[in-house]
């Protein structure tokens, strides 16, 4: 029961943002021109630097094997969402200029920027270096396949886009060097450590700042009214959860 209030009491923390980025946004506090800086910031600094500074930890061969092991079987979980979302899209008859942002909402949860303030308050910071391995499977589809189906089903359809571009990514390069700092030992200097840990701090408050934003060019009635949200949110949120967890009591007692 305590980790359902503490879970509840990050979430209204989180929602509380969120309602700041709304109002900011509403009042013309902020204009697109900030908007579109804000996420620029968040991808290709804030959010690689608390990568970087979740493997800033003790190596241990045990650690790195629990990783790859988490590393693996998020890529299973990836596949078997894909699948997942491709059946329940058809089933449902997603329309085909809907299909991509279909499959990609219940295939990729935002298990960053919301997803790793509820894991460190109910389990610890400790939590969040498996959470790193576990992103590496999200960062090895999402920046790839992810990026495709969505292009795919956009205006620009059709379109080719460079492998390099999909891969070659701020998150995907901080996850790299995070690795490698990790199995080398490397250690950095606390007043570095400071800034990158600081940095990766403001993540989580500037994201929902930025979803609250992005809400205010839609009408609140329009987003609760559509099917489509309950739909993707039991799928995504509910049922491949609980199909993760009944298959992995068998195989993870930790």
């Amino acid at each position: 029961m305590t980790a359902f209030f503490t879970v509840m009491d990050k979430l209204i923390t989180l929602f509380l943002y969120i309602l700041v980025g709304y109002a900011i946004r509403k009042k013309n506090f902020v204009d697109d021109k900030f908007e579109g800086g804000l996420i620029k910031f968040l991808m290709s600094v804030a959010l690689p630097a608390l990568v970087i500074n979740t493997f800033q930890t003790s190596y241990t061969p045990e650690l790195l094997k629990r990783g790859a092991m988490i590393y693996a079987l998020s890529l299973v979980v990836y596949v078997f969402s894909i699948v997942l979302a491709v059946l329940s899209g058809k089933a449902l008859k997603i329309d085909k200029k809907s299909l991509g942002v279909w499959i990609f909402a219940v295939v990729f949860p935002n298990h960053c920027f919301m997803g790793w303030p509820v894991m460190s308050a109910v389990f610890g910071d400790d939590a969040l270096f498996y959470a790193a391995f576990a992103n590496l499977g999200f960062s090895t589809f999402v920046y790839t396949y992810g990026v495709y189906i969505i292009s795919k089903s956009g205006e620009k359809s059709g379109e080719k886009l460079p492998i390099k571009s999909m891969l070659v990514t701020p998150i995907n390069i901080s996850i790299l060097i995070g690795i490698v700092m990790f199995v080398t030992r490397i250690s950095l200097p606390s007043s570095i450590g400071n800034a990158v840990s600081g940095l990766g701090n403001v993540t989580t408050p500037l994201a929902m700042i930025y979803c609250g934003m992005l809400l205010n060019g839609n009408k609140i009635s329009s987003v609760f009214g559509d099917w489509r949200v309950y739909a993707v949110s039991a799928i995504r949120l509910v049922i491949i959860p609980i199909l993760v967890l009944a298959v992995a009591k068998v195989f993870v007692s930790d």
